[in-house]
């Protein structure tokens, strides 16, 4: 992969050569050159992974900033003390945007399942690795309770689903079953009734987490049915840190606060062996009926312990600016550049996800600075750290500055842009989410791309709800959003996400969309939700 870095620097200057000054006339979209070299170098071996917080983030945060200061951006990030020789200091921006995060770790814990028997009490230990693995949290709990079970741990009464109705589970330990009802079969009454969305918006483990947590549960116990009936004995990651930390912003309000254990195969079926519940029993009824069947597990209590270790790591967006006729107004145009890092001597290099959507955004600001005239409004070109720790980066920036959410017109994020679907064997489609009242962006996507020689199969979204990149914290705010993505490929979050597979001619489209979008929304800025 270190022999990309030629190739990337050939196309760099090959296209300054060919793009060096601004042409005159309507502004076109990004070509191939644009962004070929920048994908390439920002998913070389030579930036380890970018994990978020390692040294390979902070090289490829500089990398960027380098490139939008070559571009002609203004900085937009960090107020800083600017000193030249034989001058006074004078205050100036940085393109770098630095904030605090909280990195947490699993120091020890302890599991185990006390049973009241007719000769007293028996203990089952669980081994942390083997039977179970735990969420970390920003500190560390011990404690002992009444077990609960809840379902799918899902409170929506105005979807007509509530797995907690009368249901007291202060301080008391409650199994969570994975999904929701008639996941597993959409052609259940559970599913016609509650619709495509309803997973997304009621049934992500964090949300199942903040529910209890908001009802007073103690801790969490995550169970998925299809892993009982499997030889699966060890809980395996999905994240490729070795010791799967959690990444927190200090005071964040959306942190979880309980404990969640995610038990394997062998310990479900002995935390459950007593209950008398049938698990696939309740998902069976609970599709066909949306009944739920929560109740109190007698005579069985739950021992838990968890000590965490923590520190402070401090890391930055990098952001720049075109300068816009209207300076009260922005558009910000962004993705992520973090990845996974080095897990077990593989780099995860992250090509699709997501140097293509941060190759993308520095294409586009290129093309834009180059234009001789001011845009409508400002244009902000970001690139957030942390989406993969939980949207750090792009919740930062929403919360602390002060053009969020007022004088935010659209966030346009781009999130794996080079690649297609595993399902998607023609390489046509392209999903792009919007919020709920902008029928206008909906309509504005459409028409654009049935201007291509070749039209993308379109998938039109909600992203009302969703949590899936960083439109979140924006959407959360009631910003208009356009969010393109280009499918899960085979190679997401492995090793073999390398830029030898990228589809460069796909993005170049996919740009063009964006890219067309764009200039619409300068001139006609999207509708927004009335408070």
């Amino acid at each position: 992969m270190k022999n990309s870095i030629l190739l990337s620097v050939f196309l760099m200057f090959s296209c300054m050569a060919i793009k060096a000054q601004p042409i005159p006339g309507p502004v076109s979209a990004p070509q191939q050159c644009d962004f070929e070299g920048i994908l390439s170098y920002l998913s070389s071996d030579w930036m380890e992974g970018r994990a978020t917080g390692a040294r390979g983030a902070l090289m490829a945060s500089d990398y960027i900033a380098s490139m939008m200061q070559l571009n002609g951006l203004l900085p937009f990030g960090d107020t800083v003390m600017n000193v030249k020789s034989g001058s006074v200091t004078t205050p100036g921006r940085s393109y770098l945007q630095h904030f605090k995060m909280i990195r947490c770790l699993v120091d020890k814990s302890s599991l185990s399942l006390v049973r009241r028997t007719p000769k007293g009490e028996s203990v089952l230990l669980f081994a942390h690795g083997t039977d179970y693995q735990i969420e970390a949290l920003p500190f560390g709990r011990e404690a002992e309770a009444q077990l609960v079970f809840a379902g799918y741990g899902i409170e929506a009464p105005e979807k007509g689903y509530n797995d907690y109705a009368g249901m007291d589970v202060r301080d008391r330990v409650v199994i969570l079953l994975q999904g929701y009802p008639g996941h597993g079969d959409g052609d259940s009454p559970a599913s016609i009734k509650l619709g495509s969305a309803f997973g997304e918006e009621f049934a992500s483990l964090k949300k199942k987490l903040k529910t209890a947590e908001r009802k007073g549960a103690a801790a969490v116990i995550f169970i998925d049915p299809k892993v009982l009936t499997s030889q699966i004995n060890t809980l395996r990651s999905e994240d490729a840190a070795d010791e799967n930390p959690r990444h927190y912003l200090p005071g964040d309000p959306g942190k979880l606060n309980i404990p969640c254990f995610t038990l394997g195969t062998d310990a479900a079926r002995r935390l459950m062996a007593g209950s008398m519940i049938d698990l696939n029993g309740f998902e069976n009824k609970v599709a066909q009926n949306l009944l739920p069947a929560s109740m109190n597990i007698q005579g069985e209590k739950l021992r838990f312990s968890v000590t965490i270790k923590s520190q402070e790591v401090i890391i930055r967006n990098v952001l720049g600016m075109i300068r816009g006729m209207d300076t009260s107004r922005n558009i910000i145009i962004g993705g992520h550049y973090d990845h996974l890092g080095i897990s077990k001597g593989e780099i995860y290099n992250g090509a699709d996800d997501n140097a293509s959507g941060v190759a993308g955004m520095l294409a586009l600001a290129k093309t834009w600075a180059n234009y001789p005239e001011k845009p409508a409004c400002n244009l902000i070109f970001a690139a957030w750290v942390g989406e993969e720790r939980g949207k750090l980066g792009s919740n930062y920036f929403a919360l602390h500055s002060p053009i969020v959410p007022g004088q935010v017109s659209l966030v346009l994020n781009m999130d794996m842009i080079s690649r297609s679907d595993s399902q998607d064997t023609s390489g046509t489609g392209l999903s792009i989410g919007t919020m709920t009242i902008n029928e206008d962006l909906r309509t504005l996507a459409k028409r654009v791309n049935s201007t291509l020689e070749r039209p993308f199969v379109l998938e039109v979204w909600d992203v009302t709800g969703a949590t899936g990149s960083d439109y979140r914290p924006f959407s959360d705010m009631k910003v208009p959003i356009l969010t393109f993505h280009a499918g899960f490929p085979a190679e997401y979050h492995t090793p073999q996400d390398d830029f030898d597979i990228v589809d460069l001619p796909k993005m170049e489209q996919i740009l063009k969309i964006v890219h067309e979008c764009l200039k619409e929304s300068l001139q006609h800025p999207p509708v927004r939700e009335k408070k």
